[in-house]
């Protein structure tokens, strides 16, 4: 009989119908970030380079033209050759590349989006030197008008001695007994540059160059637009530089003056650097500073001042291209392949400044009224390829976005409170069982004979018996006992150890005495020269340091509503595209997927404009402004400083009208789209009342 065939082994059948788990929305580093980092490196590129290199060359051409005798003596051809002549093209690149490709590559290097929190300008100087930008950026700067002063100097030697002129800045002067005295002229020039390099960071960092300008920002124009944007922005640049190098030259005339006549004289006293300096810097020491040593050298005064100029127009005309054009709006969701998830990808971007652009172009999205537009919101509303749903994840990302502010709000700008300390663990109540001991026995087991009783009396009044012990310590508690007058019965030796340690504990404390008080001695010597200053110091001049004083520490008002609304803009932008959503569900959302969101989205809207509403009516009630009556009956300090306030509040207010309206209009776009099918919602009672004073209005 033959074996039995074994059975083929069970196999489980393949099936595409098996269950797959939903992927989430891709992150914003991978789907949104890098389309947004390649449009922002073809504007760095293709128009700020580019614009600022045309600017370099025109300031190259103005300047040569003019110091070859101008238009009269070049010609009408020879004025439009020149701007091509190769050393024309070469000192401009070399000028671009010194002046400005530095200063754009430290703006994208350290751009933020979070603007400075503090509301005084010592506040802000005080932040700025806790950041490791703004030493870089000193450095930068620095190194930048070095080298344009270098090639300044360069070109001045080379072309101005071709043209019969001597420009008198060479690194030494012409001098057979001093060989190695240093040219003044050329040091004038180059702590020129430096000084206003100084004064140029500055301002920048009161002015919180470093954050995104959102106001700057240029929408879709016309070509024919252009030229006269560009036009305007080369005449406000002009003017500000001419401002600016004007009140630098002024400045750094004061402190060379003072470094002639006060620095140079105290460190040639020094034994060691007079011996080391005397051969290059001697010759300044001979002759005071005066008016009339400024009268004998206008014409270096007057280059530094020009170079000056040319430096700062060309930093800052790059600054406000950059600021322009890393604001301007950016789509970038239109040439891939599903618009709708980068978009939502790029709301959950964790830097706030990619996370700006997204909610700015999915508004226009939400907002566009063609049938491509409608098809890719259906889309939207109707996605199941993603878990959570692409509906799902924006208006999650939007609520938080919201959130995270409105509670910042809620601090007045402060960070959130510190986490509690964890609490020690607590201890085991179930103690392990205690094991029974025998006591162990310290007497002796076996029974001792009982001694004499003339031996047991030796041993108790022995020395170091029981009785003598007892005397003993019966001895020291009275004499801690016994009052100061009757101590001096007791043994010399123990005064003696009192009156040290006495002397030792007077010694330490006249050390601490001496240590606080030289501690203290920098901050008296400080008060009373400030004091001796003020006293001796003219009536005009103290009114000018007070009021500088008060200017410095000052606090502004709508810097303080900044602060507490940093993200206003943004927060604008993100309701603006919740509701313009919510407002195209209605026609567009099939299954209502949108519907059951409108209760939270409006509960958090109307939250939001309440706490704002209640911030404005809390300013107004800290900063009361007199009537125009009132103020006419204070004096002239008094109605400035209430000018001051009412300017501020006017700006506070324009701070929160940036976050109001955008609100309102979100909150009256609603009601207006659905009317009375909200009475079809459940809210709560406070949201409600609120809800239901729209609803009366409109």
């Amino acid at each position: 009989m033959s074996a039995p065939t074994p059975a083929a082994p069970m196999k489980a059948l393949l099936s595409n119908w098996a269950s797959r788990a939903a992927s989430t929305v891709p992150p914003a580093s991978q789907n949104y970030e890098p389309l947004v980092k390649n449009v922002l490196r073809q504007r760095l590129l293709s128009r700020t380079f580019l614009y600022s290199a045309l600017f370099c060359w025109t300031l190259v051409i103005l300047t040569a033209t003019a110091g070859r005798g101008g238009v009269a003596r070049l010609g009408l051809v020879g004025a439009l050759i020149s701007p091509f002549f190769p050393r024309t093209l070469g000192l401009a690149f070399i000028i671009w590349i010194s002046g400005v490709v530095p200063v754009l590559v430290l703006r994208k290097v350290y751009l933020t989006a979070s603007p400075a929190s503090a509301s005084s300008p010592s506040g802000v100087f005080r932040d700025a030197l806790n950041k490791s930008s703004t030493f870089r950026s000193l450095a930068v700067y620095l190194t930048s008008a070095s080298l344009l002063t270098a090639i300044h100097v360069v070109t001045a030697l080379v072309f101005d001695v071709r043209a019969g002129r001597d420009p008198r800045l060479s690194l030494f002067v012409k001098s057979r007994k001093h060989p190695y005295y240093l040219n003044g002229r050329l040091l004038y020039l180059i702590s020129s540059q430096i000084s206003l390099a100084a004064f140029y960071v500055l301002r920048n960092v009161m002015m919180d160059r470093l954050a995104v300008r959102w106001t700057g920002s240029m929408s879709a124009r016309a070509m024919n637009e252009i030229p006269s944007f560009m036009l305007a922005r080369i005449l406000t640049v002009t003017a500000s530089a001419l401002l600016l190098t004007a009140m630098g030259t002024v400045a750094h005339i004061v402190l060379f003056g003072c470094a002639r006549a006060i620095v140079i004289p105290f460190v040639f006293k020094l034994p060691v650097l007079s011996h080391l300096l005397r051969p290059f810097l001697a010759h300044f020491l001979r002759g005071p500073f005066a008016l009339t040593l400024l009268t004998r050298h206008t014409g270096l005064i007057f280059r530094a001042f020009m170079l000056g100029f040319l430096t700062i127009s060309t930093w800052d005309f790059a600054e406000n291209l950059f600021d322009t054009f890393v604001a301007e709006p950016i789509n970038v969701a239109q040439a891939t392949a599903d618009p709708a998830v980068t978009l939502v990808s790029g709301t959950t971007s964790q830097d706030l400044y990619y996370k700006h652009f997204a909610f700015a172009e999915l508004a226009q999205f939400a907002r566009d009224e063609t049938h491509a537009g409608s098809t890719r919101r259906v889309a939207l509303f109707t996605d199941q390829k993603y878990n959570p749903n692409l509906w799902s994840a924006f208006a999650r990302e939007a609520l938080l976005t919201l959130g995270r502010d409105y509670q910042l709000l809620l601090r007045r700008g402060a960070p959130p409170a510190a986490a509690p300390a964890p609490a020690p663990p607590a201890k085991k109540l179930d103690a392990p069982p205690q094991i029974p001991k025998t006591p162990f026995i310290k007497e002796p087991v076996l029974k001792q004979k009982s001694a004499s009783p003339l031996h047991s009396a030796l041993e108790t009044i022995a020395s170091d018996g029981s009785v003598t012990a007892a005397l003993a310590s019966t001895a020291e508690a009275g004499a801690s006992q016994i009052p100061e007058l009757f101590r001096s019965v007791l043994p010399s030796q123990t005064k003696a150890v009192a009156e040290t340690a006495g002397a030792a504990v007077e010694t330490v404390k006249k050390g601490e005495q001496e240590i606080m008080q030289l501690a203290a001695l920098p901050g008296k010597w400080k008060g009373r020269l400030q004091q001796e200053l003020v006293a001796q110091s003219p009536s005009a001049v103290r009114r000018a340091a007070a009021r500088l004083e008060r200017w410095w520490h000052r606090e502004r008002v709508h810097k303080v509503v900044e602060a507490a609304l940093p993200n206003r803009k943004l927060d604008g932008l993100a309701a603006d595209a919740l509701c313009s959503l919510v407002c195209a569900s209605l026609t567009e959302d099939r299954y209502g997927v949108v519907q059951r969101d409108i209760p939270r989205i409006l509960e958090a809207l109307l939250s939001f404009l309440g706490a704002v509403e209640d911030y404005q009516s809390e300013i107004i009630t800290k900063y009361p402004v007199p009537s125009p009556e009132e103020m006419g009956q204070l004096n002239a300090k008094e109605a400035a400083e209430m000018q001051e306030l009412a300017l501020d509040l006017a700006r506070a207010g324009d701070a929160l009208s940036e976050m109001t309206d955008p609100l309102k209009d979100s909150i009256v776009r609603i009601v207006r789209t659905f009317g009375d099918k909200l009475s079809a919602f459940k809210f709560p009672p406070r949201t409600a009342r609120k809800l239901q004073g729209f609803v009366d209005y409109h």
